[in-house]
């Protein structure tokens, strides 16, 4: 990897914790169904199994409209920063 050339440049990198994967990411159906959820843990959960499978290459169209339903308005700010990763 090569040294930025400028004093002000960085590489910025970041990372997903792995717990999600531990038994298997869950299918489309359960990531929405989830994401419906009134507890933000499980919302949580759900959008880190989105954003994992994503990253895998899985097309997920219709998490889009749950993620703009149920995450994006809520106060829990964990998730608020999962809803950036996500977009």
């Amino acid at each position: 990897m090569a040294t930025p050339q400028n004093a002000n440049e960085s590489y910025c990198t970041f990372t997903l914790a792995s717990d999600v994967t531990a038994g298997g990411l869950p299918s489309e159906a359960e990531i929405r169904k989830d994401l419906e959820d009134n507890d933000p843990q499980v919302k949580r959960h759900a959008l880190k199994a989105a954003i994992m499978a994503m990253l895998g290459g899985e097309a997920m169209p219709s998490i889009l409209m749950q993620v703009m339903k149920f995450c994006i308005n809520s106060q829990d700010k964990p998730l608020k920063k999962l809803c950036m990763l996500y977009w």
